[in-house]
Order: structure tokens, then C-alpha cells, then sequence
């Protein structure tokens, strides 16, 4: 074979590890094993919560996880919401609403705690809101 065939052929191998992997890892139960393991009490969201929601965050979600655990640095707690979204298109839109609740939420805790810090974070069609620590551990 020659070297363009072979450089080729191990491309679109490649390409389809990397998708696989992209594909497997949004998923509820992923998500759900990854936070309870880390600590988290972690509750998989009905779907039906999110039908009558009038909030852009909340529009086309084909799956939710949410988890929370004590912070021992203070009294409020480490906390993420993982959204899979049935659209790319509606991921980006509720990426932009929890940018504007992460904002809002970080201007009320300033006053509690300033080192508890909310975020938001998206990959793909998967949208993740909590803490920096939240996130962080939904994404490991």
C-alpha cells in the first residue's frame, strides 16, 4: 500500500475513536456514576420538569442530571446540573441563559461567600451549571 492510503485509513480510524468517545460520554449514567463517585448525591431529572418551562434553559432538554455535596469550606454546597440538549442549536441557547444566571447568582453569593463561584461550560450538546468545583468534577 502506499503512504497516503495508509496515512488515510489511519485517520478515519482515529476520527472514529475520537467520535465514539464523544458520543459515549453524554450520557445520564456517565454522569450520574462520575459525581456519585466523586461524593455527590445525584438525582437523573424527568424530563416532564422541563416541558412547561417558559425558560430558553430548559426548552428541548433530553436529559438532566443534578448533584450537590457539602463544601468543607463553607456552609453552602459544591453543586453542578449536567443538560443534554436535543440540538446543538439549543445547547448554544441555553449555554447564553445560564451565562446570565451564573452572572446574577455570583453578584448574590459575593455577599455570603466569594470564593464560591458559579459557571457554565458546554460541550457539544451537554451544558454544565454549578460551581467551579461542580463542574469541574462533572468533567473529569
Amino acid at each position: 500500500m502506499n503512504k497516503k492510503r495508509i496515512v488515510a485509513i489511519v485517520a478515519i480510524i482515529a476520527l472514529i475513536a475520537v467520535m465514539a468517545v464523544v458520543f459515549a460520554a453524554c450520557n445520564a449514567d456517565t454522569y450520574r456514576k462520575r459525581l456519585e463517585k466523586a461524593g455527590y448525591e445525584v438525582e437523573t431529572l424527568d424530563q416532564s420538569m422541563f416541558e412547561n418551562s417558559d425558560s430558553v434553559a430548559y426548552k428541548n432538554v433530553e436529559w438532566a442530571v443534578s448533584a450537590s455535596k457539602p463544601s468543607l469550606s463553607s456552609e453552602m454546597t459544591d453543586n453542578v446540573m449536567v443538560l443534554k440538549y436535543k440540538s446543538l442549536s439549543s445547547a448554544k441557547d441555553a449555554e447564553a441563559e445560564f451565562e446570565k444566571m451564573a452572572k446574577e447568582t455570583n453578584e448574590m453569593i459575593d455577599l455570603i461567600n466569594p470564593n464560591l463561584r458559579y459557571i457554565v461550560d458546554r460541550e457539544s450538546m451537554c451544558v454544565f451549571f454549578g460551581t467551579v468545583q461542580g463542574v469541574n468534577d462533572a468533567q473529569k
